[in-house]
């Protein structure tokens, strides 16, 4: 795209019944067919059949859904099942925000389906019709004249997705990731506003005022003077103790000396005394056998809730840029190849409770999001609203990389065009000659899919929550 060929450069009044191919002149010429790839339906052929079910086959095919649904709750546990339920949520927010602004474009929106095969139930509805298939793993909308390949019947060209402003093109086109950010600071506020979330990333416990003791040791020194969980020093030798950092500083300055400790317990001051133990192979460094937690987080007001959660969603959506543009990176691809290939460089490993560490660029599939979605709803709502709200942004992120069949790509395009118009004149660009680079991509992404899925099946990430 980076040079202008005589038949990349059209007006938008040109684009007509063959899509913008100039066919009248040369009527040999076989108009050209869009790529199922470039679609909104992400790989559906244009046309379906469509031919209406008879309520029993369509009851049938409900049945045997519902029953593969609950296979997977039966052999493979509840919480995977759950995980499958939301992501197929997920899929099914995603597109009805590509339905949502392309009907309010005024753009023709033939279908709307989720998942993918042969149809289990569908209805039709003005011009759309609605349904339901049995592969869950993905959903789409077919938006009419995505660009100019596909050909469409002159008398409805002013319905297409290409005859549109830029600005209708583009909240089409980010709709999809904007349902999932939407999403995840919507969990993000949940868990600020009616439960209580400390945040992502939060300061370490040892620098933070609001600490109090989350563990003491059998048989040390604080056992012997009468500390608790729950607690918090405040002071200690008459001196003040503002964070866990400052009361370490200062123990380890007093091996075996008798002092004072005041102390905060179920809101009130409470003065204990005691000797201050010592390190063993050290005699020179005091011990006291306390650990730091944070307290039970507080639930915040809306307002507060709302501002903490988009600071959350911000410092996600960072990490998850990262981590996407790292797999293009040499340490990306060593991570995702293993034993594979070597592509230099050696892998930090990043150890887990309970596992032999994980590879920090490693790739997760399908199954490795289940069986991670799994073992975090295990482990509490918190948890699992936290990894969904991460997930949302990932998949966010990942969709608004400006290669097509992705959101961005088409984001890219339209961006292009706008930039390439001139006066007036709308410049068109050659989806056609972008097919060689989108094939490749496809390529790529199904090399990291396949590898990807190796490796959960082989070499399943263990995170024990033990």
């Amino acid at each position: 795209m980076s040079r202008e060929a005589p038949e990349l450069s059209r007006e938008a009044p040109e684009l007509g019944s063959d899509g913008g191919s100039d066919s009248g002149k040369n009527p040999r010429k076989r108009p050209r067919r869009i790529s199922p790839l470039l679609s909104r339906n992400s790989g559906t052929p244009l046309k379906h059949d469509l031919k209406p079910l008879t309520p029993l086959s369509s009851a049938v095919r409900m049945l045997l859904m519902a029953a593969g649904l609950a296979a997977i709750g039966i052999f493979a546990g509840v919480y995977v099942l759950v995980m499958v339920l939301c992501l197929v949520g997920m899929l099914f927010f995603h597109e009805l925000g590509h339905y949502l602004t392309a009907k309010w474009a005024g753009m023709k929106v033939s279908q709307f389906f989720l998942g993918f095969g042969p149809r289990i139930w569908s209805y039709k509805k003005g011009e759309t019709t609605y349904g339901v298939k049995p592969i869950l793993i993905g959903a789409y909308v077919r938006i009419l004249g995505m660009n100019n390949l596909e050909k469409v019947d002159p008398s409805e060209e002013h319905l297409t997705y290409r005859s549109k402003p830029y600005w209708r093109r583009m909240s089409v086109a980010v709709a999809g990731s904007g349902m999932h950010f939407l999403m995840a600071i919507l969990l993000f506020w949940i868990l600020h506003s009616t439960m209580g979330f400390n945040g992502i990333n939060p300061p370490s416990v040892v620098e933070i005022p609001d600490w109090q003791i989350g563990r003491v040791l059998a048989e040390s020194s604080a056992e012997e003077i009468g500390l608790q969980t729950g607690d918090k020093v405040v002071e200690i030798g008459g001196k003040q103790v503002r964070t866990f950092n400052d009361l370490r500083d200062e123990v380890v300055t007093m091996p075996g000396e008798l002092t004072e400790l005041k102390v905060v317990r179920d809101g009130s001051q409470i003065l204990l005394t005691g000797t201050i133990g010592v390190v063993e192979g050290d005699p020179g460094a005091g011990f006291l056998g306390v650990g730091p937690s944070r307290p039970p987080p507080q639930r915040q007001n809306p307002i507060f809730g709302l501002g903490n959660s988009l600071v959350d969603f911000g410092k996600v959506t960072a990490e998850s840029a990262k981590g996407i543009a790292a797999l293009f990176s040499l340490d990306g691809l060593d991570g995702l190849l293993g034993p594979l290939a070597n592509f230099g460089g050696d892998t930090e490993v990043i150890s887990t409770p309970g596992g032999d560490g994980v590879d920090p660029n490693r790739a997760i599939s399908v199954v490795g999001i289940l069986d991670l979605g799994s073992l975090f709803a295990q482990d509490g709502p918190e948890t699992f609203l936290v990894f969904l709200a991460s997930l949302n942004i990932f998949f966010g992120v990942l969709n608004l990389l400006p290669m097509l069949p992705l959101d961005g790509g088409h984001v890219a395009i339209a961006t292009y065009e706008r930039l390439r118009s001139r006066r007036g004149r709308r410049y068109v660009a050659d989806v056609g000659k972008m097919l060689p680079v989108v094939y490749i991509f496809l390529l790529f992404l199904l090399t990291v899919s396949v590898v990807a899925l190796s490796r959960d099946i082989l070499d399943p990430i263990d995170l024990s929550l033990n």
